[in-house]
Parts: C-alpha cells; sequence; structure tokens
C-alpha cells in the first residue's frame, strides 16, 4: 500500500516528555503545570517570546486570578518562562502585557502589528535557556525592576523613532 504525500495538519500542545519527568516540574503545583500547558497551547512553533498571560485569555480555565497569577510567578521562578519584553503603559496610553517564552525552545524574532513598540531582552534564534533544568530563573525581577525596566524600554524605543 502507498503512503500519503499528505502530511497530518493536526497540531498539539506539548511538554516534552524529559521536561515532566525532571525534578523541577515535578515540584510545580497543579496550577502552574496547567498553565504551563496552556503556554504550549499558545507556541505554534514560531512564536516562542510572543506568549501572552492575562486573566482575558486564561479566565476559562482558572477559578480566580489571583491563582493564575501565582502559577505564572512560580513558572517564572522556576525557570520555565522568561518575560522576553515588558509589559506596562505605553507611550500612546495602551497598556501592554508582558511578552513571554518557554525556555526549553528557542526565542523567536516578534512579529504582529501590536509588537512594533516592543523591546526584547533575550537574543533570538539562538540556543534555548534551559533555565527549567536548574529550577530557578537567574533573570528574575521583583514588580518594581520590571515597571522600571519597561520605562527604560520606552525610552530606547523613543530614541531609536527618533533617528529615524
Amino acid at each position: 500500500m502507498a503512503r500519503s504525500k499528505h502530511k497530518s495538519t493536526v497540531s498539539f500542545a506539548g511538554i516534552p516528555r524529559h521536561i515532566i519527568e525532571y525534578k523541577s516540574y515535578k515540584s510545580l503545583g497543579y496550577a502552574a503545570q496547567s498553565l504551563l500547558t496552556l503556554l504550549a497551547y499558545q507556541y505554534k512553533g514560531k512564536n516562542n517570546g510572543n506568549l501572552v498571560i492575562t486573566w482575558s485569555l486564561m479566565n476559562e480555565w482558572f477559578g480566580s486570578n489571583t491563582t493564575m497569577y501565582k502559577a505564572r510567578d512560580s513558572l517564572y521562578k522556576a525557570g520555565f518562562i522568561v518575560i522576553n519584553a515588558y509589559g506596562g503603559r505605553s507611550g500612546n496610553g495602551y497598556k501592554l502585557p508582558h511578552l513571554y517564552a518557554l525556555t526549553w525552545e528557542t526565542i523567536n524574532q516578534l512579529v504582529g502589528d501590536n509588537n512594533w513598540m516592543r523591546y526584547t531582552h533575550y537574543p533570538t534564534n539562538k540556543t534555548p535557556l534551559n533555565y527549567w533544568r536548574f529550577g530557578e530563573n537567574p533573570d528574575v525581577k521583583t514588580k518594581e525592576e520590571r515597571d522600571k525596566q519597561f520605562k527604560k524600554d520606552i525610552k530606547k524605543i523613543k530614541k531609536s523613532i527618533a533617528r529615524l
């Protein structure tokens, strides 16, 4: 019997088995494991670094936003995700969310109309960060540090736009 020349177009949300078997994954709470699965669902193969965790997107899966944000912080501190672009109030008044990346995948270039005013903090198309192996994220910043970094990023973007 001949093989079909067509590839299956079914996509899936997956976390590699070796990550699930690792002690740092086993130490995560149920909500954090669920959020990681939802982030893997958002990841389409070329958008790592452009993943979003907001209550408006995740409210179907979590009982409260407190649970979701605690799960996010747990994943961030454990090194499963990093903040690729910081969020906050932009210069034109819009509230921009943080953009996250899975650390076991290569971070991709930001694409899309909404990301032209974003400054990324990790190199794209390089080897994965793999912070999850250590069970901690060496780049963790407090909320105040993240807000300060976002303001610095906006200034850098404004300067680069002014040069054009």
